[in-house]
């Protein structure tokens, strides 16, 4: 299977490159490196270094590769981050990932799937 995954050098998408790679995928990744760490992505794989909302890079990928789904993992996660600066965290984790959803979409790419947090459901009553 040809896998882009978004956020390959975070925490939880690092870990997912890992199994990807034991189970022999083809892999390209996406990140703006804002939060990971690019000693976590092998040198053998592909790293595209934009943000997802850079919709000319990634086109030029998507037209230059295809791929048969997108594993998104690039959202904000700090959640004392988000309630101080919910404006940077709408932004990415919706705004940003819409336009790469439409971005992929328009490029041919229609499989996603998209990982969200325990954080949404707050705290338990």
């Amino acid at each position: 299977m040809k896998i882009l995954l978004t956020g390959g050098a975070g925490y939880i998408g690092s870990h997912v490159l890992l199994s990807i790679l034991r189970d022999n995928h083809d892999v390209c990744i996406i990140d703006d490196l804002s939060t990971g760490n690019k000693n976590l992505i092998p040198e053998n794989i592909q790293l595209l270094n934009c943000n997802i909302n850079d919709d000319e890079k990634i086109s030029n990928l998507l037209q230059k590769k295809s791929f048969d789904i997108l594993l998104h993992f690039a959202g904000y996660v700090k959640v004392e981050e988000s309630v101080k600066n919910p404006n940077k965290y709408f932004i990415n984790n919706t705004d940003n990932a819409i336009l790469l959803f439409e971005t992929c979409y328009k490029n041919g790419l229609k499989n996603i799937i998209f990982s969200s947090t325990a954080a949404a459901y707050g705290n338990p009553i």
